[in-house]
């Protein structure tokens, strides 16, 4: 067995970082999800979700 190189021990330390931020997203998808479905019971409250269009559609009046 060789010893890692510097560039091996970078590669290594960056796949366990997007292991972790994939992890947070997960947990992060699976409260939105939770809230929604919470949201929707709600009296009183619109349950409709805005599509990727509409909320697309709010960014493009910003400049460049």
């Amino acid at each position: 067995m060789t010893d890692p190189t510097p560039a091996d021990l970078i590669r290594e330390e960056v796949r366990l970082l997007q292991t972790g931020i994939e992890m947070q997203r997960q947990g992060l998808d699976l409260l939105l999800a939770e809230m929604r479905a919470l949201a929707a019971l709600m009296p009183g409250m619109d349950s409709r979700q805005p599509t990727d269009a509409e909320i697309e559609a709010g960014y493009d009046n910003m400049p460049v």
